[in-house]
């Protein structure tokens, strides 16, 4: 009970947060609640939902990876590539998966097995996949089969595609949380050394948190080729940080060993939610950078004021 009362309180702000905008766009877009109006939102977004789970649980196992946007661009040219070379959607999306999970085998080893500091190690990743995805393709272009837009972009089974890119990424997160493993990654995240003397697999730990984190930012990066239906070697690299700036807003702590999947979710759409109001709003494309920065500085501050209060942490 004291558990699900802390987990409520620390959803709590993001949710406020989260309801607050959305209100916003319900007065300024009378349509925002309309299927496809929600469909279209989910379609947009869904990318960085999907990164800001993988960002999650290596924040919750006590590091960080910068690489993760990085690692979308490269998945989104890889596949435009491949389409464009007449594959077929099978092998496409297979062989673009492993691109990332390779990424996320060299974070994993480079810092669970030979202990680089995370966020230099991810730093470096970040710029090679960068790099690869500017070789791959130097200039935005290529387009995705028809077939595969309409199929991202429609319905299935009643409810929009993008939904289950989610689903698949938080199934995961749910499996693992339910496994030894999810009570392993919140004990590292906490205390390493103290994970290391409790006979738990730290390494190895570290490792699967940075391999699940690129795995679930490919089915981002596939969403995101989905929603887009081109490629481009840039397209994903803001999503490291927002990622990063959602789950601080949902309520995951830098340090580790605290916070709760959902909560990154939250902050993700909540993120969204800026973007669509600021849009919405009509504000001169000069402003809307700065009007969002400055709505998402106050919503983490005030976000981690109220936790830090709450937790008697607040100075």
């Amino acid at each position: 009970m004291i558990t699900m009362r802390i987990l409520k309180w620390n959803l709590l702000p993001v949710f406020g947060l989260m309801i607050v905008f959305l209100i916003l766009n319900i007065i300024i877009t009378p349509g925002f609640l309309s299927l496809s109006s929600l469909a279209g939102f989910i379609s947009s977004y869904a990318p960085l939902i999907c990164v800001s789970i993988g960002s999650a649980v290596v924040m919750l196992g006590g590091g960080i990876d910068i690489s993760l946007g990085a690692i979308v661009s490269l998945v989104n040219v890889m596949l435009i590539t491949l389409f464009g070379k007449g594959w077929g959607m099978g092998a496409a999306l297979g062989s673009a998966l492993v691109v990332a999970i390779l990424v996320g085998i060299l974070n994993g080893f480079v810092i669970g097995f030979l202990r680089v500091n995370p966020l230099l190690a991810t730093f470096s990743t970040s710029s090679v996949a960068a790099g690869l995805a500017l070789w791959v393709m130097p200039t935005p272009g290529g387009q995705a089969p028809m077939d595969f837009v309409q199929l991202y972009n429609g319905l299935l089974f009643s409810i929009p595609t993008p939904v289950y890119f989610i689903l698949i990424a938080l199934v995961l997160w749910i499996f693992i949380k339910m496994t030894p493993a999810g009570i392993w990654l919140f004990a590292l995240g906490r205390d390493e050394r103290k994970a290391y003397v409790s006979a738990i697999p730290v390494q190895w730990m570290q490792f699967f948190t940075y391999v699940f984190a690129a795995f679930v930012s490919g089915i981002g990066a596939i969403a995101l080729t989905g929603s887009v239906g081109s490629g481009d070697p840039l397209v994903g690299l803001p999503l490291s940080l927002n990622a990063i700036a959602a789950c601080v807003i949902g309520g995951i702590s830098l340090l580790g060993g605290s916070g709760e999947v959902m909560g990154a979710i939250f902050g993700a759409i909540f993120l969204g939610l800026v973007t669509t109001t600021v849009l919405a709003a009509q504000i001169s494309p000069f402003y809307q950078d700065l009007l969002s920065g400055v709505i998402i500085l106050m919503g983490v501050l005030g976000a981690t004021w109220l936790r830090g209060k709450r937790t008697g942490l607040t100075y």
